[in-house]
């Protein structure tokens, strides 16, 4: 019986010298190679968007009227004597901070500003406040903004809804 044995081992150990790499290679022959370059795909150039005619220009419609009487979209918006910057250095300088626990960050006002300018319909942005005590200060600064310039449409003065951001 020794003699099968010796042959089969015989032959397993001739089979084996004979080919020492050819199983690491089967597995392996991936990894011998460097990674193909990965390019994206070209993109479809743009084209530019076709220009409407002067006579096509759409209006939009604004629907705020209908329910509230004030308008969001009109020709000339409603203008503080002097531009934004003296209206934000207003708001600065009259700006009064609560006593409560000191806060930063912004607080968005709605208000109306009403065809004969005054401001009018001040209150905080639903969701834009900081605390009802700020919230109160930045309402009471706003209530003080001198006349507007009313927004006007069709060239008559209407009552024009705004936001305003308090900075604290």
């Amino acid at each position: 019986m020794p003699l099968p044995l010796l042959r089969t081992t015989a032959f397993l150990a001739l089979l084996l010298a004979a080919h020492p790499g050819t199983a690491q290679n089967s597995y392996n022959w991936w990894d011998a190679r460097p990674p193909a370059p990965v390019t994206p795909l070209p993109r479809p150039a743009r084209k530019p968007a076709p220009i409407a005619p002067a006579s096509a220009i759409t209006v939009v419609i604004d629907s705020l009227p209908l329910t509230t009487g004030k308008y969001t979209y009109v020709e000339v918006m409603p203008a503080f004597p002097g531009g934004q910057e003296n209206m934000l250095n207003f708001l600065r300088q009259n700006l009064q901070r609560p006593r409560a626990p000191r806060q930063h960050g912004r607080v968005l006002v709605n208000l109306v500003v009403a065809a004969t300018g005054a401001v009018t319909e001040v209150r905080v942005a639903a969701g834009h406040g900081l605390s009802p005590a700020y919230d109160a200060a930045a309402v009471e600064c706003v209530r003080r903004l001198p006349r507007f310039m009313p927004g006007r449409r069709e060239g008559k003065p209407v009552p024009t809804a705004l936001t305003v951001p308090v900075i604290f």
